[in-house]
């Protein structure tokens, strides 16, 4: 396929596989796995959607919870980067899916047994922090370890914009 068409394909992905699509898939699992985790190490635990009800607290899973928008700017980076075979593409989006969804559930596990043990003025401060760095860490860190990892010399964006003003007469 030529470059121009691959570019199509690339900005229809976002379409395709949406905010919303994500949302679905990522917040259900968000709700879920610490559920099944805290069943799992008999931790007192029952669930009432969107609530985890355990001995001291009910704890209200939000759509935020799920960190759906460090998958879709995950998503994003990848379409938007030149130079990458369709299967680097998947490969880059499920493993750095998986590495934001652990690190989440990490974090989301954290803050339970945080509030459970220490309190909610404990929580608020802890969730605080981790509200304003997550996200866009985790995204930065996992994209540059995947990109060193793949060997991916482009640039989201920059690469395309040279590659096209190369391609128009001001540039020839």
């Amino acid at each position: 396929m030529n470059y121009y068409g691959n570019l199509i394909i690339r900005l229809a992905v976002p379409f395709i596989i949406s905010y919303q699509f994500l949302n679905k898939i990522f917040y259900n699992a968000t709700i879920y796995f610490p559920y099944f985790f805290m069943k799992l190490i008999n931790f007192q635990v029952i669930m009432i959607r969107p609530y985890l009800v355990t001995q001291n607290n009910y704890i209200r899973f939000s759509e935020a919870c799920a960190a759906v928008s460090a998958y879709f700017l995950l998503l994003l980076l990848i379409v938007f980067t030149m130079d990458m075979k369709l299967k680097a593409r998947t490969k880059i989006f499920l493993i750095g899916s998986l590495i934001i969804f652990s690190a989440n559930m990490i974090r989301i596990l954290l803050l339970i047994f945080i509030l459970e043990k220490k309190g909610f003025n404990a929580f608020q401060q802890v969730h605080d922090v981790f509200w304003i760095i997550f996200g866009s860490i985790i995204v930065a860190l996992t994209w540059i370890f995947l990109t060193r990892f793949y060997k991916i010399k482009s640039i989201p964006i920059y690469t395309d914009v040279k590659y096209l003003l190369k391609q128009t007469k001001l540039f020839k």
